[in-house]
């Protein structure tokens, strides 16, 4: 099972995360995403567990405790969602209509035929 802890301070190191998951063993693997940028830790993590029922216990034992000065945010993480290539725009709806049957209720003119609208 994989959780998503949130709201981890920026500071907190990976040995604290840790060390505050170690009655929740087998812990798999902590990922710690960093700014692209600065390098600095974003201040959420990935932990995955070895089994289902240490992952539920973490999540319950975790979610709303404090670490590092501020409350933690646990849930099952949930599958990444697919990307689009750069500069490829999603799908457009439909707009398929139905055809509109067109009834020609112009009136007729002295010679029998109908009578043609000038344009403005």
């Amino acid at each position: 099972m994989k959780l998503y802890i949130g709201n981890l301070s920026y500071d907190t190191t990976e040995q604290e995360l840790r060390d505050a998951l170690a009655g929740h063993e087998p812990i798999l693997e902590i990922i710690r995403p960093q700014d692209r940028e600065t390098g600095q830790p974003r201040g959420f993590a990935f932990v995955t567990f070895g089994t289902r029922e240490a992952g539920e216990k973490a999540l319950k034992a975790l979610d709303g405790t404090k670490l590092g000065g501020r409350e933690l945010r646990a849930t099952e993480a949930e599958e990444r969602r697919p990307q689009r290539p750069s500069g490829e725009r999603p799908p457009r709806p439909s707009m398929k209509l139905d055809k509109i049957e067109r009834v020609d209720d112009r009136p007729l003119g002295p010679d029998g035929k109908k009578v043609r609208y000038k344009g403005i």
